[in-house]
């Protein structure tokens, strides 16, 4: 036993179990995504894919997640983010990975060529955590299921924590402009998954994705841990 171990041992997020920060009672009470749903209208779709009806200009081609976002999960979320627990997430990943590998190998079958997208902080809130939450999921996807790397967004604009905001129009104005295209790499063509740790109202991936469609992106698919 490490010296760090002794003075901070590792508690479990759920139920404070020593030892790991996730005890295999906890992840499996964790609530999984069944059906997937359309984007806009939240109705069933294979693979959460945007129905004809509800497609956008510009708009997300479809959006999956593997759990709901209450409860336990959180609780889980909330720890790894502002406790800076960055140990706790590649355990949390070697706990989930083979759902992860599940739900998105689907998406491989379809297509081979997509390319990983995580959604940037901005340089302060990036500065205040020390790391990009989805960029451990990002990797995740590019080394166990061979998707390509992508850096096609920058975030140029500080926003509120889009949490804290209480309504959607809030939420939509906050998000208006915060991304632009990354000057040394081009969307133009490619197939997109774009990839956070958390989707609530959608915004953050929905503008996301409005700035590579107008970059030409082919396809864009949103991917998340959790969905509220």
């Amino acid at each position: 036993m490490i010296l760090i171990d002794i003075l901070f041992p590792k508690t479990c997020f759920g139920c404070g179990h020593l030892g790991t920060y996730f005890c295999q009672s906890c992840v499996k009470h964790l609530i999984k995504i069944k059906n997937d749903t359309c984007p806009y209208c939240n109705k069933a779709s294979p693979l959460g894919l945007t129905h004809p009806v509800c497609r956008r200009k510009n708009g997300l081609d479809g959006a999956v997640s593997l759990f709901y976002y209450s409860g336990l999960f959180k609780r889980i979320i909330k720890k790894i983010k502002y406790r800076l627990v960055r140990e706790a997430q590649k355990e949390f990943f070697d706990q989930i990975g083979l759902l992860i590998i599940d739900k998105m190998i689907k998406y491989k079958k379809i297509d081979q060529n997509f390319y990983v997208q995580p959604i940037p902080l901005s340089k302060k809130r990036l500065h205040q955590r020390g790391f990009n939450q989805a960029e451990p999921l990002a990797n995740f996807l590019t080394k166990f299921l061979n998707f390509r790397p992508g850096d096609f967004l920058i975030r140029k604009k500080e926003t509120a924590i889009q949490a804290q905001l209480k309504n959607s129009r809030d939420r939509y104005f906050n998000l208006k402009g915060a991304f632009s295209l990354n000057s040394t790499s081009s969307p133009k063509n490619k197939k997109i998954i774009l990839v956070d740790d958390i989707i609530t109202t959608g915004t953050t991936v929905k503008e996301a994705a409005r700035v590579l469609k107008i970059g030409l992106a082919e396809k864009v698919i949103a991917f998340s841990l959790a969905k509220g």
